[in-house]
């Protein structure tokens, strides 16, 4: 990892890990970051995560207290911040050095939206592995493969593919499939496994071109 990110991975990760063991807030890791172990290595800038506060009795509000105290940055102030987040569930902030930005996502259990239903879901069979030379969970391959279809863009199905051809073998076919038909992604999920290894394919398939 390049020095910045590699600071701004250990600070998270260490926020992380602390609260999940003092307070019961739940975490993993998701996205860009999990590209070079699930995928292809390709860089990344942000750093992406779920936490679920809602279960714990916590809020965005007493969450913002936590980070303001953990030497987090807000990208622009943590009141305009906070406001976004309630509304879509997402809150975005820098690290100590205010280089770093993280998308921190809250799990909704109530939402019927496919966009946030893999969040729960990824929660249940999060894995605990050594990254960046620290312990921490991170989302499985198969919810990896899953979100990556739900959230659907180019780069995302280039993702989702990469991880299938890396670990078609050992994935659990038979939890994709009864995911993807609960998230109603069995046509993309289907192209995944027909047996297609060029993203442009893939992608031009789904579009129907």
């Amino acid at each position: 990892m390049e020095i910045r990110y590699e600071k701004a991975f250990f600070q998270i990760v260490s926020f992380l890990e602390r609260i999940e063991r003092e307070l019961g807030i739940k975490y993993y890791l998701v996205g860009g970051i999990l590209v070079s172990i699930y995928s292809e290595t390709r860089t990344t800038k942000d750093i992406d995560f779920v936490v679920d506060i809602y279960s714990v009795n916590h809020n965005i509000d007493t969450y913002i207290e936590l980070l303001k105290k953990n030497d987090f940055y807000p990208i622009q102030d943590w009141d305009s911040a906070s406001e976004i987040a309630k509304d879509i569930q997402l809150l975005q902030f820098f690290d100590n050095q205010q280089v770093i930005k993280f998308d921190n996502y809250f799990i909704d259990q109530k939402s019927l939206s496919k966009y946030k239903r893999i969040g729960p879901i990824g929660l249940k069979r999060r894995v605990r592995i050594n990254f960046g030379g620290l312990e921490c969970w991170v989302t499985s391959k198969e919810d990896y493969v899953l979100s990556k279809l739900v959230f659907g863009g180019w780069q995302d199905y280039t993702d989702a593919l990469g991880c299938w051809l890396r670990f078609h073998e050992e994935l659990d076919r038979g939890y994709l499939e009864k995911i993807s038909k609960e998230l109603e992604i069995q046509r993309e999920y289907g192209l995944l496994k027909s047996g297609i290894d060029d993203p442009d394919e893939f992608f031009n398939k789904l579009k129907g071109i």
